[in-house]
């Protein structure tokens, strides 16, 4: 798998396992999202995660599929890296999508689906990087793009958009430069097809994060400045193409995503909730009016969703979660009906969140996969599941030999709430299990039944070593309806240590679970409370934290989102005393007695490698057991896969040790 340092026998095995599973999967599509159909519906666009070698991050290729014939191919005759955002044009002769070039640089390809050589056009905008698109009702195409500098989501791995232009950028002594300046914006710009100059549709200091379009109209998630806090501060506008006229639809009271306009541009929808990342947002369907006027909140089925799509100006597609389950349900708009077609311990290949496409002959059209079942494309309707193609390989099937099997578990938490989530229980050893606490990130976020051959392969390879891997759901994941998320404001690392402790206090009682080996892993939030809990019990034998938050007044200041910790700390901003300093696990090093193995990225800006450097330090002056490793290409969290496949033996190598 490439040149490595490392050459002890832990790190060779974890290689050895990463490559079992990885290698027979190169070039192939491991994952399905952003389905688009055809007008028609017998053609389907799809949005493939692939690898084209060992190492390096995963990449993506648009596929077509033949719903009839079940046969897929890549859309491109070329290996063009980064495709995403293929949409059809209206009638359905043309695609738009985003690829890079030769240059690197990524521009907008307006491609015939025929005739995978032909390119109608490639259009490269200068100094901007084009994120998403849609064609308008005249034919012309609308992007997503921003400038240089823009800032990267958490769930892109933070940092920042390269800025162009200085002499001596590229050269490895070329410093990074912040100023007191905005720079960085997004905006919607129109394409024509047929050439000339973008047209820039949203006025200056405006930013846009998220757009839909249909018709003559824009919907458009927007904000007054463009940082990445300022992402939960935005509001839903709606904007005429024709005549220009813009008004406000919905100023929320928590965070947007999503926004949805029906075909005949009657009705706008949108998904409204907490949350703590860019791109997930998991709560309530707002419905309003496209002329003006109140909206109303649509219920569906006790789901918190995540996504939406119209199917017709009367038919609502949302895809979200409940409990543990994945929910795709069709709301009837004009009976005020919901009828489910997906529910169950499974997941969608969606980019962080479930996503599905309304098939036009009924159900929707997604993949499905599950802990132990790679995904399968498939249409499902009402619970009955036509299977198009699986995207299975051998290497998935090696894998599924060597995981353990996964279940749902619930117990009750001290003050009496109800709490759910996954055990992995392993293929080898016997009860009471050595059991590793993995807390999701987020915290708003969950624990599903996903597919772990992908991104989630440390924890697969835990599981192959003999770890039962518990999963729990606190209060402030979603699944709960908004009441149970909001747990979690004002009382931040409060209440949801006592549900993890609780829940392994269940596990010890049905004999699953071994009390002397105990061990907890987190990356990000999850990082952030391997810490927290630490210091609040002495039960666990070794600690795994990735990309922790340890002190909340450096990571207020240091951090480029320091709206997150001003919102779920719930005072607004740090002050002597108070959460700041009563829930940063730093000030409290010194009652901690957990081996602890911490990680950061150093080109982390959401938090920053400095997080993990003073929790170390602090457990250094106070005797505990600790050992730092900081990943020089990596931001938030670890994507690399030779550098995943590092972390995975350094997580498992210090479990191991400590944990027996």
């Amino acid at each position: 798998m490439g040149q490595r340092r490392q050459r002890a026998p832990e790190y060779e095995q974890a290689y050895e396992f990463f490559r079992r599973v990885l290698e027979p999967g190169l070039d192939l599509p491991l994952a399905a999202t952003d389905f688009q159909l055809a007008p028609g519906g017998a053609r389907a666009l799809w949005t493939a995660e692939t690898r084209t070698e060992l190492g390096g991050r995963m990449g993506s290729r648009i596929y077509l599929t033949d719903l009839e014939a079940g046969s897929s191919r890549p859309l491109l005759a070329e290996t063009l890296p980064s495709q995403h955002g293929a949409r059809w044009s209206p009638a359905g002769d043309r695609v738009g999508l985003i690829a890079t070039i030769g240059s690197g640089q990524p521009a907008v390809h307006v491609v015939d689906p025929e005739t995978p050589s032909r390119r109608f056009e490639v259009v490269v905008l200068s100094g901007l990087v084009p994120e998403a698109l849609e064609w308008s009702g005249d034919g012309r195409i609308l992007v997503l793009a921003a400038e240089e500098g823009a800032e990267m989501g958490v769930t892109s791995g933070s940092g920042q958009l390269p800025l162009a232009g200085d002499s001596g950028a590229g050269e490895p002594w070329w410093p990074e430069v912040r100023s007191g300046g905005l720079h960085g914006w997004r905006s919607v710009y129109a394409v024509a097809p047929g050439g000339g100059s973008p047209e820039r549709l949203l006025p200056e200091g405006t930013n846009c994060w998220e757009f839909a379009a249909a018709g003559e109209l824009l919907l458009a998630v927007v904000s007054d400045r463009p940082t990445e806090g300022d992402w939960t501060n935005s509001r839903l506008e709606l904007l005429h193409l024709r005549t220009g006229e813009r008004r406000l639809v919905h100023r929320p009271r928590r965070q947007l995503r999503s926004p949805a306009i029906s075909p005949d541009g009657s009705r706008l929808a949108v998904v409204e909730g907490l949350a703590s990342d860019r791109g997930i947002v998991y709560g309530d369907i707002l419905e309003f009016p496209a002329g003006g006027g109140a909206g109303r909140v649509l219920p569906c089925a006790d789901t918190d969703v995540s996504y939406l799509r119209f199917r017709d100006p009367s038919h609502l597609l949302a895809t979200g979660v409940r409990r543990q389950d994945t929910v795709v349900a069709e709301l009837d708009l004009e009976r005020g009906s919901v009828e489910v077609h997906v529910q169950g311990l499974v997941t969608t290949s969606g980019a962080f969140t479930p996503d599905a496409a309304p098939h036009p002959g009924g159900g929707a059209l997604l993949a499905l996969e599950s802990w132990g079942s790679p995904p399968v494309l498939a249409r499902v309707e009402r619970g009955r599941k036509s299977e198009i193609a699986s995207l299975s390989h051998p290497g998935c099937e090696w894998l599924k030999g060597q995981i353990g099997t996964v279940r749902e578990v619930s117990w009750a938490a001290p003050d009496g709430l109800e709490i759910s989530g996954l055990l992995v229980e392993p293929r080898q050893g016997s009860r009471p299990y050595p059991t590793i606490l993995a807390v999701h990130g987020g915290p708003v976020g969950r624990w599903e039944s996903e597919w772990p051959g992908r991104d989630r392969l440390q924890y697969a390879y835990l599981s192959a070593r003999g770890f039962a891997i518990f999963m729990p759901n606190p209060r402030g994941s979603c699944g709960r309806g908004q009441e149970f998320l909001e747990m979690e404001v004002g009382d931040y690392g409060g209440a949801e240590v006592q549900d993890h402790l609780s829940g392994l206090d269940h596990l010890v009682a049905e004999g699953v679970a071994d009390p002397r080996r105990l061990g907890v892993l987190g990356v990000s939030h999850g990082g952030y409370m391997a810490c927290w809990i630490t210091t609040r019990t002495d039960r666990f034998a070794a600690a795994v934290a990735g990309s922790p938050v340890t002190d909340w007044y450096s990571q207020h200041f240091a951090s480029n989102i320091p709206d997150f910790d001003a919102q779920f700390l719930g005072v607004g901003g740090p002050g002597p005393g108070g959460p700041y300093f009563e829930r940063s696990p730093v000030f409290f090093a010194n009652r901690s007695r957990t081996p602890t193995l911490l990680t950061a990225g150093q080109l982390d800006r959401c938090t920053p490698p400095g997080q993990a450097v003073e929790f170390h330090e602090a457990l250094l002056a106070a005797g505990v057991e600790t050992e730092l490793a900081l990943y020089p290409e990596e931001g938030h969290g670890v994507r690399d896969s030779l550098a995943l496949a590092d972390f995975a033996a350094r997580a498992c190598s210090w479990f191991e040790r400590w944990m027996g």
